[in-house]
């Protein structure tokens, strides 16, 4: 019996050194190497996607846009004062009147009057001027008269221009005068009685009506010139040098017009100030014949925004490169011919919207680096990543007997498979 407790308490202590045992030689079995076994020493390269670079003559845009304003729009006041007497059933809000048609016409009994008046002043002027005339001529012959009889030689202590009543005659001419002046005066009001359209246009507004009692300082229509519409847009500073005025300017405007449909316009003038925001150069464009309605041209109306597209003179042997390809110290990341990453150095001649345009040292077989460079340096090797459209077209080459086949294997796999487990 004491034998067998002694056997038990040792028991334990075998299980312990057993599993010691064990252990030792599972670790010493995981350190041993295959036969013929050799280490991969080959890196992982890095799998960077590219885009080809392109040269040429290009000519750089600059997109933009702005409100349009009539060339001209004036307020039409009345000349003189009185009563409307008559508006034009054309001269209504939107219509079409061209230079010379008239808008309103006052009361004119008034103006017939006043003329009628300085008429008759005239006429009194003139039959005064007459009698002057007359007097002066009976002074000439008593002068005549008194120096034949007192002699040639005794001379007479007196003025003459007083005898020949000079300034009496001269008052009457200034009279005359001034009476043809007030009748012409009283003409230029009746005829100012009628109010005439300044130039071919559209009515915007209309202040009076029939009756309405107008002065000089009354804004009787408001009208605006349908010839020529002016088009206002910004550009930056950089682009002003390489902004061609010769060329026209496309305007368009997708959401009212489609996108088929556009106009021009032309080059009026830089203006002086610049813009109190951004501080950029204000254009003045110019669009012809902007609301004719015959015309397969869309109609462009004043406070429309429209976009524009600015033309630039042409770069001669330039790179277009994208905006996100630009680091800091004006270079680029290229893949060359033996797939690794370079860089080149870059002048920037224009930074657009989109794109930037820029000369630089293009090795053959260079390819731009299209994505984040991160932790990039010069001579790393990469590997270039597939288009998606090259996988597409690969896999759209397989035959079609090759994936009949491939999907009858599956089948039948799937058939074996369904046996054996019901097996």
């Amino acid at each position: 019996m004491r034998r067998f407790l002694d056997k038990s308490k040792l028991l334990p202590l075998f299980f312990v050194i057993s599993g010691l045992v064990l252990g030792y030689y599972i670790v010493q079995s995981g350190q041993q190497k295959p036969a013929n076994f050799q280490k991969h020493k080959s890196k992982k390269l890095r799998t960077v996607q590219t885009t080809p670079l392109v040269k040429g003559s290009v000519v750089p845009f600059w997109n933009t846009s702005g409100f349009v304003s009539p060339a001209e729009s004036v307020k039409v006041f009345a000349r003189v004062s009185g009563n409307i007497a008559s508006i034009n059933p054309k001269a209504t809000p939107g219509g079409v009147l061209k230079k010379g048609q008239w808008l309103a016409k006052l009361e004119t009994i008034d103006f017939e009057l006043a003329l009628k008046s300085q008429k008759a002043q005239l006429t009194q002027a003139n039959a005064s001027f007459s009698l002057e005339q007359a007097d002066q001529a009976l002074a000439k012959e008593e002068l005549l008269f008194i120096e034949h009889s007192i002699g040639h030689n005794d001379v007479l202590n007196i003025d003459e221009s007083l005898v020949l009543r000079k300034p009496q005659l001269t008052m009457a001419k200034a009279k005359v005068s001034i009476a043809k002046n007030n009748v012409e005066k009283a003409e230029l009001n009746l005829s100012r009685t009628t109010v005439f359209m300044p130039f071919e246009g559209k009515i915007i507004s209309k202040g009076v009506g029939v009756s309405s009692k107008v002065s000089t300082n009354t804004s009787l229509f408001s009208v605006a010139n349908t010839d020529v519409y002016w088009l206002e847009v910004k550009i930056p500073h950089k682009f002003l040098s390489l902004f061609d005025k010769q060329q026209l300017v496309d305007v368009f405007q997708e959401r009212l017009w489609g996108n088929s449909k556009t106009r021009q316009a032309r080059f009026v003038s830089i203006l002086p100030e610049l813009d109190n925001k951004d501080r950029q150069i204000k254009v003045l464009l110019a669009i012809d014949n902007p609301q004719r309605e015959n015309s397969t041209q869309p109609q462009v109306f004043i406070n429309d925004f429209l976009n524009v597209k600015l033309k630039g003179k042409p770069i001669e042997n330039a790179w277009t490169i994208k905006h996100s390809w630009l680091q800091p110290d004006n270079t680029i990341w290229v893949v060359d011919k033996n797939k690794t990453l370079q860089k080149r150095v870059v002048e920037v001649l224009f930074k657009g919207r989109d794109v930037i345009y820029v000369r630089t040292e293009i090795q053959q077989g260079d390819r731009a680096l299209a994505e984040k460079p991160g932790i990039a340096s010069v001579g790393l090797p990469v590997r270039i990543r597939k288009n998606l459209s090259s996988s597409k077209r690969e896999s759209s080459g397989k035959k079609p007997h090759d994936k009949a086949h491939k999907k009858g294997m599956s089948k039948a796999l799937k058939k074996n498979k369904g046996l054996t487990d019901a097996g």
